[in-house]
């Protein structure tokens, strides 16, 4: 059998390319009497780390003039369709027998309306059943029905593709057989989100580094930060503390911030400062590699995972729970979910300042608090050796 691995965003920083890089070291070690081709961006040609040694393993890149309509600025259902003949050359160039999109969701339209010559399998990482109004005003009830019904019809029309097989979703029991039922189908499937263990930078010290002193109990926000990351609400709640509670708290912000965020944060920032100036509020606005990931995550005393208009599956979790750190979570949504299922903190609304003050609280007034009570459970559930064995099944 021939397979071929499509992934169209494999960068240096990224989930993405962790994925790749995992299934491409697992197919080393665990030989067999199948054909892999990954088919990537061009810009995974320049990652180091984009190899392999296995002989049934072979890795290509679309050219450049394949790849243009991703980056020519023209609308997602244009840009798809054209990527999606690109693809289909290939499949049938290469005499595929299955084609396994890491990410299926902007491919749906074209699937739908394509006939190819293999099976296709594909990880969906935005599916509609756990979309919730940003508030509860009449405008944005009938915006989020409205987008309902819109991505339940785009889902419908992929599924008219007989060659669809598995649709993945990640960690998401209830999601699947919402749309199971639904769509009167049985392609979409449970996907283990993977816990992957980087090693740490070694001589990082965060508190050093960042003059963090040793009583402050820190509260991180990491990875892209942008309004979905909610890190203006979680100032906002930290501000509210009093003076003796915010002299111990710190909110360490890592990661490169969203252009359209900037000042509304920095905004934000410059207010608590004035407000609270006993809060201390430290931001690194930039790209981090794994293994300063890892370092900060395992520093830390909370992790932040308040966030808003997000109901999917989040690996920032599964870092958390492997170094036992607890988290301030979305009660909505899969986050929300597992946070209540593996005890892992304290759920609150994102949109609720005032929520979030009350749960940093709560970890700052108990030094040894339950939580995160079944981290390594959570984290023995989802290995990459469980995601990639439940990605290239059959």
């Amino acid at each position: 059998m021939r397979i071929i691995i499509c992934d169209i965003y494999v960068k240096l920083v990224g989930h993405n390319l962790g994925h790749i890089q995992n299934i491409l070291r697992y197919l080393e070690k665990n030989p067999s009497d199948r054909e892999y081709i990954f088919l990537l961006n061009p810009e995974a040609r320049t990652i180091p780390s984009v190899q392999t040694a296995a002989q049934n393993v072979k890795i290509i890149f679309f050219t450049d003039e394949e790849f243009a309509p991703q980056l020519s600025g023209m609308s997602l259902i244009k840009s798809t369709q054209l990527l999606w003949k690109s693809i289909s050359r290939y499949v049938t160039d290469l005499k595929a027998d299955r084609l396994l999109l890491m990410m299926v969701d902007m491919f749906q339209h074209t699937i739908g309306s394509s006939r190819p010559l293999c099976t296709i399998h594909g990880i969906m990482f935005n599916p509609y059943p756990r979309l919730m109004p940003v508030d509860n005003s009449l405008k944005a009830r009938q915006k989020t029905k409205v987008t309902k019904a819109r991505k339940l019809f785009t889902t419908w029309w992929m599924l008219r593709n007989k060659q669809l097989k598995k649709v993945f979703i990640f960690n998401d029991y209830e999601t699947i057989k919402t749309m199971n039922e639904t769509l009167g189908t049985q392609a979409f499937t449970y996907l283990p989100d993977p816990v992957y263990d980087y090693p740490m930078r070694q001589g990082l010290v965060i508190r050093e580094q960042f003059n963090i002193e040793p009583h402050r109990k820190i509260l991180l926000a990491f990875g892209m930060i942008d309004q979905k990351k909610n890190v203006v609400n979680l100032v906002r709640g930290l501000q509210d503390l009093t003076a003796d509670e915010a002299a111990n708290a710190c909110l360490l912000i890592v990661g490169k911030v969203s252009q359209v965020y900037e000042t509304p944060l920095a905004e934000a920032i410059a207010e608590a400062r004035k407000l609270r100036p006993e809060l201390k509020i430290v931001m690194e606005s930039r790209f981090v590699d794994d293994d300063e990931m890892e370092s900060f995550i395992n520093q830390s005393d909370i992790v932040s995972l308040a966030y808003v208009n997000f109901y999917s599956s989040s690996g920032v979790i599964g870092l958390a729970c492997r170094h036992n750190k607890p988290i301030i979570a979305t009660r909505f949504g899969v986050v929300g979910n597992i946070t209540a299922e593996y005890e892992l903190g304290v759920a609150v609304d994102g949109h609720k300042p005032e929520e979030i003050k009350e749960a940093f609280r709560f970890f700052l007034h108990h030094s040894k608090p339950k939580y995160p009570a079944r981290a390594a459970e959570f984290v023995a559930r989802h290995t990459p050796e469980a995601f990639i064995k439940a990605l290239l099944a059959d």
